[in-house]
């Protein structure tokens, strides 16, 4: 596991500790190992559970008194990582790292919420004894081969920047030695190829990994009882102040900012849930709504946070909405307890009736409570009000106090309209701004071309980076596409930003290239794919400042001034869920009178040095030639390759195979960015191809 944010530098001095004498790492008995990982287990549950911590000689002995370089603490619930912290630096005694390695793996894995007590019957723990750092001699792309996969772990360091992988990564990811060093360049935020470097120290230590289930090395006495920090009184107050402090804020009312008599805590989530609407409605004719807050760690306080949200709320609302129309519910979610991704997590020992369910990624959140569903019932119903990139994220469970009998919350982007015409956003620094200067360059890449025969794809594979780096792959594989200005054209491109939703298509009328020269959209065509296609939403903040599709602009402007446009960023999403979309969008797609081009715009893989970039781009190039997307995203997934428009392209393989073509690649071009600035120590690859109806 990597150790970059997660390791503490030892204070303990070396003299103090050096008489006890080092720890053969390799001679460990069965009997010491089976100690070593029963006390890191009983001390992860101490740290968890808040009960007083054993001493080392209590439960080592002198094993505990032998000296390590280190230790690490991995917790994991079947696949998933659920904790690693660890240790090194100095000579430490071994019961000294365990126990530092255990708290914090327990408690402060920032990258997690601290461990809860109804987890630990289901997670394992593995722990790893540090051996003495040895400097790799070797120098240059010799230091691969000086690594002994599955015994050793590597460090590397560069001045301030350090990172450490323990000797399981390299077996668990089935690396080899130079995979093993870029992966840890990775974690020390290095360049892939830093370890060949000579200002880069590369260190290899001996790493003895045991391990087991805490179910089975412990008898895990877990509390029964479900007492919260808050009554369903209290709870019922807050309520009451929250509808009070929305109508007052709504019609110029005095709020309420802290009220003394009831606890402040904190809380982990805070689900304000609202209904209004005229008292004689009925209540199905009732409006609905919900603001939804998720803090997994370090969590959120309650009376201030709650405030904040109650002002968003009356921003909602009009004076004439009340007069005892509006009545407040209020959740909160107290205890998370992760159980992995979406629809592949453990939900074993999740209590419907107690606890809620929480599905949450950088930009959606959706929280789910109800005791009448099963835990199982519950994911699907989360899943299918998520959008499709976020319906296998992260899932935690938490225990739920709530003035409501049941209760779904999604937060997460909107999709906005737009003004219908979509300007310039990387004009002048991916292609040039002025319209002479940009057809110039566009022109420039065509100038003394060989004549080539035209052809009529399906799809094409197109980059998108500036002009000067892919535009010239770009360039041949657009001028092969005959009858492009008769066409509609529906580029695919990944999602570089965060504005949006995950899944949108532009509901531009209007492209512009500058103030005088613009491609057509099509809006209303744009609005019936998005009614068609469940994830697809139309939305104009996630094409802001897209470049994946604006880079295309300037050759459709040179090969098809009178087609009409349609652009599509697609971001996340698993092969189950494309397939789905793909079976929608050729439904809709048999409906046009004639099929559409559909571009994939993606550039091939990201900042490797130049021959490991290529070797990268050549395996997702073979399988992007074997036509099957499902095929596509396993070989980039297991290969670590960073092909930014996957999605787009298994999407449009997919869709294609729906509507019935058989398929051919016919690869046109391919480029690095080192053929342009020369530098072959992180580049990114170029590809374009066409996609054919194969008639054999």
């Amino acid at each position: 596991m990597s150790a970059n944010s997660d390791v503490s530098v030892s204070s303990t001095p070396a003299a103090a500790v050096a008489a006890q004498g080092p720890l053969k790492l390799e001679g460990m008995k069965a009997a010491q190992r089976h100690s070593v990982v029963q006390a890191a287990a009983s001390w992860v549950a101490e740290a968890t559970l808040g009960q007083p911590v054993k001493s080392a000689p209590e439960m080592l002995g002198d094993l505990g008194q032998r000296i390590v370089m280190g230790a690490f603490v991995t917790l994991k619930r079947g696949e998933v990582l659920r904790g690693c912290c660890g240790v090194l630096g100095k000579p430490m005694t071994l019961g000294a790292a365990i126990v530092a390695a255990a708290q914090r793996t327990a408690k402060e894995d920032n990258r997690f919420a601290p461990i809860s007590p109804c987890e630990l019957p289901f997670l394992t723990i593995d722990v790893t004894l540090l051996g003495p750092f040895q400097p790799i001699a070797a120098e240059g792309a010799a230091r691969a081969q000086a690594i002994s996969i599955g015994k050793q772990g590597v460090m590397v360091q560069r001045g301030q920047q350090s990172g450490l992988l323990l000797p399981s990564v390299a077996v668990e990811r089935k690396l080899d030695g130079v995979r093993f060093l870029q992966a840890v360049c990775l974690k020390a935020g290095l360049p892939i190829g830093a370890w060949e470097e000579d200002d880069v120290k590369v260190m290899t230590f001996h790493g003895e990994p045991m391990g087991g289930s805490l179910a089975e090395l412990l008898p895990l006495n877990l509390p029964t009882s479900n007492e919260l920090p808050i009554s369903e009184e209290q709870l019922s107050a807050y309520a009451q102040l929250a509808g009070g402090n929305i109508v007052a804020m709504a019609t110029g009312g005095t709020p309420s900012y802290v009220v003394p008599q009831l606890p402040d805590m904190t809380v982990n989530a805070i689900v304000l849930s609202m209904q209004w609407g005229a008292e004689e409605s009925e209540e199905s004719a009732r409006r609905q709504g919900s603001a939804l807050q998720v803090s997994l760690r370090p969590g959120i306080p309650l009376q201030s946070t709650l405030f904040q949200m109650c002002q968003r709320a009356a921003g909602m609302f009009q004076q004439d909405r009340f007069a005892g129309q509006l009545q407040i519910g209020i959740t909160l979610g107290f205890d998370p307890a992760l159980h992995g991704w979406g629809r592949k997590a453990d939900l074993d020992g999740v209590d419907s009736s107690l606890r809620g369910l929480v599905i949450s990624d950088a930009q959606h959140c959706g929280f789910a409570f109800d005791p009448r569903k099963t835990a199982e019932e519950l994911r699907e119903l989360l899943r299918g009000n998520l959008p499709i990139s976020s319906r296998d994220a992260m899932l935690h469970s938490m225990h739920v106090v709530s003035t409501m009998p049941h209760l779904i919350s999604i937060s997460g982007p909107n999709a906005v309209a737009g003004s219908g015409i979509r300007p310039p956003a990387v004009g002048g620094k991916f292609y040039p701004a002025e319209d002479a200067a940009r057809r110039a360059a566009v022109g420039a890449l065509l100038d003394g071309q060989e004549s080539v025969r035209q052809q009529t794809p399906l799809a094409i594979l197109v980059p998108h980076a500036a002009l000067k780096f892919s535009g010239q792959v770009a360039a041949n594989v657009w001028r092969r596409v005959a009858d492009l200005d008769s066409k509609t054209i529906i580029v695919l491109s990944p999602k570089h930003t965060r504005k949006g939703v995950h899944w949108s298509v532009c509901p531009f009328s209007t492209w512009r290239l500058s103030h005088t020269t613009a491609i057509s959209g099509d809006a209303e065509l744009a609005k019936q794919l998005a009614a068609a296609v469940d994830p697809i939403l139309a939305d104009a903040a996630a094409h802001e400042e897209e470049h994946g599709i604006e880079v295309q602009l300037p050759f459709i402007e040179r090969f098809a001034p009178n087609a009409k446009l349609l652009g599509l960023a697609l971001n996340g999403g698993s092969w189950d869920d494309i397939q789905a979309a793909a079976v929608q969008m050729a439904e809709w797609i048999r409906t046009l009178e004639t099929q559409p081009l559909l571009v994939i715009s993606s550039d091939m893989n990201h900042y490797a040095p130049d021959p490991e970039n290529r070797r990268r781009d050549r395996l997702a190039l073979d399988a992007l030639a074997s036509c099957d997307p499902e095929h596509l995203i396993g070989v980039c997934s297991e290969n670590e390759i960073s092909m930014c428009g996957l999605v787009p392209a298994a999407f449009v393989l997919e869709t294609l195979r729906q509507l019935g073509h058989a398929l051919r690649v016919e690869e046109v071009d391919y480029a690095t960015s080192a053929e342009v600035n020369a530098d072959k120590s992180q580049v990114v690859g170029y590809a374009g191809a066409l996609i054919l109806s194969d008639p054999s």
